[in-house]
């Protein structure tokens, strides 16, 4: 019955890719790649399909668990399966939404409702590959205790990634260009809205270096950034249309004390 409906599901998406580049096509096939070996539990399969920067990062990890006293066999690998079967870091859906690429990297987003996700995948020879580096940063950092120091900043030196959120026609971009801190929360409202709304970076986190992409309507918003130490950043009455709107955040944009 599973492979039943694994198989319905690939059917859906490869109907889904019709018109798609050649690009979008080969990232959608390896994405469903993927999502085929996740579901049979072959995780050498899944682990191949991973990029050697994800498989140095899982080894790494893992190696730092066994040291701890929770060992992990085949390192990389036997983590992955955990992550797969024990958390929703991973959970790869039939339903891809989009595909676009930036500064040499695809983004995919699939999923529905609130659960729609965004796996970044490099192209290493020739086939385009998951990096899960960014999903493991925002987990890991995710199951920190508190706020950690200006110092201890989890994401200060982490590889710069690209996040991209929402479902609108224009593009708010943000870099974040503050020194050794990561920005932990993301707030972006229509400006006749009473309330910021919902945090569009969730569970993750945009480190220092990193950017990210809103997708809009065209409209007027205020957007207000906070940072791993409680600083804010504010931008009031920006209008964003089809032309997009573009900011890096630096220190000189922090918001004065109340």
């Amino acid at each position: 019955m599973k492979r039943k409906l694994l198989v319905s599901a690939l059917l859906m998406t490869v109907i889904a890719c019709i018109g798609w580049s050649g690009d979008q096509k080969e990232v959608v096939e390896n994405y469903n790649s993927l999502m085929e070996s996740a579901s049979e539990e072959n995780w050498i399969d899944l682990s191949r399909g991973l990029s050697d920067e994800s498989m140095e990062f899982l080894n790494e990890i893992a190696t730092i668990y066994t040291e701890a006293g929770v060992p992990f066999n085949n390192q990389g690998e036997e983590l992955l399966a955990s992550l797969v079967s024990d958390t929703d870091l991973i959970s790869f859906s039939e339903t891809v939404i989009s595909i676009s690429f930036r500064n040499d990297k695809a983004y995919l987003q699939s999923g529905q409702g609130n659960s729609v996700k965004t796996y970044e995948f490099v192209r290493e020879g020739n086939q385009w590959k998951l990096n899960l580096v960014p999903m493991l940063n925002s987990y890991l950092a995710d199951i920190m205790e508190g706020i950690p120091e200006r110092d201890q900043d989890p994401l200060a030196t982490t590889s710069p990634t690209y996040i991209s959120a929402g479902t609108g026609l224009c593009e708010f971009g943000l870099k974040n260009d503050l020194d050794h801190l990561s920005l932990w929360n993301v707030y972006c409202s229509a400006s006749n809205s009473d309330s910021w709304g919902e945090d569009w970076l969730g569970s993750s986190i945009l480190g220092s270096g990193s950017e990210m992409g809103i997708w809009l309507d065209e409209d007027v918003y205020d957007i207000q950034l906070v940072d791993s130490e409680g600083n804010t950043y504010t931008l009031w009455q920006v209008e964003i249309n089809e032309e997009g709107v573009f900011w890096e955040v630096t220190e000189m944009d922090k918001d004065e004390p109340n």
